[in-house]
C-alpha cells in the first residue's frame, strides 16, 4: 500500500527517509543529583553545520527499583533551561522563545510513567529559544520539579 506512495513522492523529487532508532549511551553521560528516584542528564548535540544553532539533549531517568508516575506541563514547560555567559550573567530569552514559552501557551497535560531504568529524551533548540551569539560560550543547565517537593537539577555544560 505505501510503496505506491513512496513511489509517488519519489517521482515528484521528495525522499522518505528511514532512520534507524536512536540509541542513547546512558554510560557516556554526565547526571546531576538524584531526587525522588528520578534524574537528569544534558548533552550537546553535535552540529554537521558550523552556523547550526545549538541543541541539547535532555533526560530524564528513573533510577529508583519502582515507577515514576508524574503529569509534565508539556516538555518544553517541565524544563527549566538557565543558560548563562561565563562570568555568570544569565542569557534572556530571544522573541521566539518569549512567544512559545508564554504562559497561555501552556496547556498540554502530558501523563509520564518511566518504569525502573526507563527514560525520556527531549531535544531543546537552545539556540532557537535564547539569544546566542554565534561565537559565543555558554553555560547551561536544566531543571525540572515532576512532584511537589521533587527539584532536579542536571548537570552543567558548555556550548558554543
Amino acid at each position: 500500500m505505501f510503496k505506491g506512495f513512496f513511489d509517488f513522492m519519489a517521482k515528484m523529487g521528495l525522499s522518505v527517509r528511514d532512520d534507524p532508532p536512536k540509541v542513547v549511551d546512558l554510560t557516556i553521560r554526565s547526571w546531576g543529583e538524584i531526587e525522588g528516584g528520578l534524574v537528569l542528564s544534558i548533552a550537546d548535540i553535535a552540529r554537521d553545520d558550523s552556523e547550526a544553532l545549538p541543541r541539547i539533549s535532555v533526560l530524564v531517568r528513573n533510577v529508583s527499583q519502582e515507577r515514576q508516575d508524574f503529569v509534565a506541563p508539556g516538555w518544553l514547560f517541565f524544563f527549566q533551561v538557565d543558560v548563562r555567559l561565563p562570568d555568570g550573567a544569565a542569557q534572556p530569552l530571544g522573541p521566539f522563545g518569549r512567544g512559545l514559552l508564554s504562559p497561555e501557551r501552556r496547556t498540554e497535560r502530558i501523563p509520564v510513567s518511566l518504569a525502573p531504568g526507563e527514560f525520556y529524551e527531549m531535544e531543546i533548540p537552545i539556540g532557537s529559544l535564547f539569544n546566542l551569539r554565534a561565537n559565543g560560550r555558554y553555560d547551561v543547565t536544566v531543571s525540572a520539579e515532576p512532584v511537589d517537593g521533587v527539584r532536579l537539577l542536571s548537570n552543567r555544560i558548555r556550548i558554543g
